[in-house]
């Protein structure tokens, strides 16, 4: 599930167009930025000048006792300091903060909304886990980076800059020590880098991995059990947890060496210069006030370098995962309508709906042959047409390119050759918002949004009123079981429905349906899941859904498809048998062998034989 992410280059350079990309993302907050990256600069200089004040006049002045001249004025420019540092301390966190929202909400909503826009077949590339994943956590560590990573790294670099201006036009001989030893601790951080970034990257992989296994483990949990499958499931996440701390500990251990080597640099130049600055002191060359400021730059000198040191790999990972986010932001559509349809028809965002012309019905397969990007091709020349208002039931194996047909219709796909013609029209001179606006689905397992039964059954029609869905819900008989409910259709139905039954959750997606009022209505196997007590109660509500409309039933049990004004039996992408249910009956074919065999095992199952 998480093989894709080696596919990145932990060891490459920054992708300097890729930042140029993101940081162009922070102009609508400039002012925010521009504030932060002040309060920044003002607090790194109080932090580095205030080590001078102390050692220049506190320590060399007046506890020296040479004299307490201008000892009010340096209290007072102290407390001014304070109070400067506490609140710019504040416009620090706030700005950073705000970067951090507005580019999360920025990034996410940008990632989400192309997502609306992508075809259907993009969603049965990639599982909703992964996207998931690239849309909340991908984003989420691109804009932490951005908003405090980047800004602890500026914030290092001034204090760099100041510490060692101070330094250099303080005591120039002094500065060498730190001049000589800062290229050395580049070289060690640029050689550790690459290690620590590969380990860390190899534990973020295995948590993912963790991740993962937890998830399936927890959701196949009543497969598991129904297999007896606890002692393998065990043994195989425990191999995976144990991966998981075998990277972690070697990724400390790496991580401990670098500080450790650091830490023993970070003493070496305390050590140098506390000596040589002793010399000069006991030489009478410099005040021991100014050694002790250079000794306390040293000892600020270092935490500085390993806080830029750990914000270059973190501007690694955040750059891997602004690669994958971007990189689905760029992701076109499959199915896209002409400039010319998007001209007059409009698109997803920006509809023209005075323009779209009503449908009536009429539905032609003209030479359609199709196949997915990879494997064999499964409808070949297909050719059918269908009058306005006619409901057809298509029948067949597994397989044999029953859904194919209806993908098509939907145009979720479109014919590899061919055409598909609505009312007359190849239906890609009209717009897919059109073609969806029109059409109703209702499919196997039926899906619903967390909300109330109302707010569900209204999904149809936004603008539907109460008596509306309570009609729709009516025609669905789906009103019956809504009323034995405490709180009726304000009932909070869960997470993808999962507080109702199957059969009350399809009879609201029959209700949904309804209220919609497409003038192309697709049954995707909608009784296949149910008892035979709700399939009856559905029925009924598939009566009123199919009057004034055209249809197409992929069906699973036979029994709901005999008033059906055509039906197909499809074999390997081809009609193998059409008409009526008596027609096919009289042919003795596969349709009646099928038939024959469901009426037997439904009426053993009645009589509690099988």
């Amino acid at each position: 599930m998480y093989e894709e992410f080696d596919d990145y280059d932990l060891s490459s350079k920054l992708n300097l167009k890729l930042w140029k990309k993101i940081i162009k993302s922070l102009t609508p907050y400039k002012k925010i930025v521009i504030w932060g990256l002040i309060a920044v600069a003002v607090l790194t200089f109080i932090e580095t000048y205030f080590v001078k004040l102390i050692s220049e006049y506190g320590f060399g002045k007046f506890i020296n006792g040479e004299s307490m001249d201008g000892f009010s004025s340096f209290i007072v420019l102290m407390v001014a300091m304070i109070i400067f540092e506490v609140i710019f301390v504040k416009i620090y966190v706030f700005s950073a903060a705000k970067i951090e929202m507005y580019l999360y909400r920025q990034l996410t909503g940008n990632c989400f909304a192309h997502l609306q826009e992508l075809s259907y077949s993009f969603f049965d590339k990639y599982s909703v886990g992964w996207l998931i994943s690239r849309t909340t956590n991908d984003t989420s560590r691109v804009s932490e980076i951005i908003s405090w990573g980047l800004v602890d790294a500026i914030s290092c670099v001034f204090k760099l800059v100041f510490i060692l201006v101070i330094m250099i036009v303080t005591n120039a001989r002094l500065s060498l020590i730190m001049i000589i030893v800062v290229p050395t601790i580049l070289t060690i951080g640029i050689f550790f880098r690459r290690i620590v970034m590969k380990y860390s990257w190899k534990v973020r992989k295995a948590h993912s991995q963790v991740s993962s296994a937890l998830n399936e483990g927890i959701s196949g949990a009543k497969t598991s059990k129904s297999l007896v499958l606890e002692e393998k499931n065990l043994s195989a996440f425990s191999k995976i947890v144990d991966r998981y701390k075998r990277f972690s500990i070697k990724a400390a251990f790496i991580n401990s060496s670098y500080y450790q080597i650091l830490a023993v640099l970070a003493a070496a130049g305390i050590a140098a210069m506390a000596y040589f600055g002793g010399i000069e002191v006991v030489s009478g060359r410099l005040d021991y006030a100014i050694l002790f400021m250079f000794v306390s730059y040293t000892m600020m000198f270092f935490d500085p370098v390993l806080t830029v040191s750990r914000v270059s790999n973190e501007m690694k990972m955040a750059q891997v995962a602004a690669e994958r986010v971007y990189n689905i932001i760029a992701i076109e559509p499959e199915l896209i309508d002409s400039e010319e349809v998007i001209q007059k028809y409009g698109d997803y965002t920006n509809p023209k709906k005075e323009n779209w012309e009503k449908i009536k019905g009429e539905i032609e397969f003209k030479n359609v042959s199709f196949k997915y990007s990879t494997g064999p091709t499964i409808l070949k020349n297909f050719n059918l047409n269908v009058k306005p208002g006619m409901s057809v039931a298509l029948v067949g194996e597994t397989g044999a390119g029953k859904s194919t047909i209806v993908n098509l219709l939907s145009r979720f796909y479109e014919p590899t050759d061919g055409q598909i013609l609505i009312d007359g029209v190849d239906y890609k001179k009209r717009s897919i918002g059109w073609l969806h606006a029109n059409l109703g689905y209702v499919m196997q397992t039926p899906h619903l949004f967390s909300g109330t039964i109302k707010e569900n059954i209204r999904f149809g029609n936004l603008e539907a009123t109460d008596e509306q869905v309570v009609a729709a819900a009516k025609a669905a008989n789906a009103h019956e079981f809504i009323g034995l409910l405490e709180k009726g259709y304000d009932t909070e139905v869960g997470e993808s429905g999962n507080r109702l039954s199957q059969g009350q959750k399809q009879l609201i997606s029959f209700a949904r349906a309804i209220i919609a009022d497409p003038s192309i209505l697709i049954l995707d196997e909608a009784t296949s899941s149910i008892d035979t007590q709700t399939e009856y109660v559905i029925q009924k509500a598939i009566g009123n859904l199919l009057k004034g409309r055209t249809s197409f039933i992929i069906a699973h049990r036979l029994s709901t498809i005999t008033n059906s004004d055509l039906i197909l039996v499809i074999q390997n992408g081809q009609i193998t048998e059409m008409g009526k249910h008596e027609e096919l009956m009289q042919l003795n074919g596969y349709y009646y062998r099928l038939y024959t065999n469901q009426f037997v095992e439904d009426r053993l199952k009645e009589i509690n034989i099988i």
